[in-house]
């Protein structure tokens, strides 16, 4: 299967990594025993699911918990704390409008 990419936002407030539910089914990861939970994300309610998948960015391929939404009205994910901040080194430079992320190598 070939990977699939999704556009998210480097969310430093955010604990999990979000993403919608439509985005399991397309890459077949199968929700049957995942773990469900209600969130608030921004003024929105919605239903999560979690598992754990395989995710990379920057070169770098790692396993961790997301949680897919439904109902998910963005057009971008989430990517939190607990499965994305904990691999990579993430530097905010607020004053130019910019971060810059590195790999924590393990």
């Amino acid at each position: 299967m070939d990977d699939l990419r999704y556009p998210c936002l480097v969310d430093s407030g955010a604990v999990n990594t979000l993403l919608p539910r439509w985005l399991a089914e397309s890459a077949a990861v199968d929700l049957g025993g995942a773990e469900r939970r209600s969130l608030a994300v921004a003024t929105s309610a919605t239903e999560a699911a979690f598992v754990t998948v395989g995710l990379s960015a920057a070169d770098r391929r790692w396993e961790a918990e997301i949680g897919f939404c439904d109902p998910w009205p963005y057009s971008w994910g989430l990517l939190g704390d607990r499965s994305f901040f904990r691999s990579f080194t993430v530097t905010f430079r607020a004053a130019d409008f910019e971060f810059e992320v590195a790999r924590v190598e393990s």
